[in-house]
């Protein structure tokens, strides 16, 4: 059946537009994890700041690449 009321309206555009807000909420989301451990590991010593602060930036990493991905991709 076609849609006659708005022909030209794409549901999945909504879709795409949508899932990229989520993903960058989640960028936003990682950096403040980012800036969380650094707090901490200057606040605290408990001999894996290092460790601690490679996680954290690595996941922002991971965060912004998979938000470049779903850009190119969708």
């Amino acid at each position: 059946m076609e849609n006659t009321i708005l022909p030209a309206f794409n549901i999945w555009i909504i879709v795409k537009l949508f899932s990229l807000a989520i993903l960058g909420m989640y960028i936003i989301f990682a950096f403040v994890i980012t800036r969380q451990v650094k707090v901490m590991t200057e606040t605290l010593t408990l001999g894996f700041e290092t460790v601690a602060r490679f996680l954290s930036l690595f996941h922002f990493v991971l965060a912004v690449l998979v938000f470049i991905i779903a850009i190119i991709a969708l």
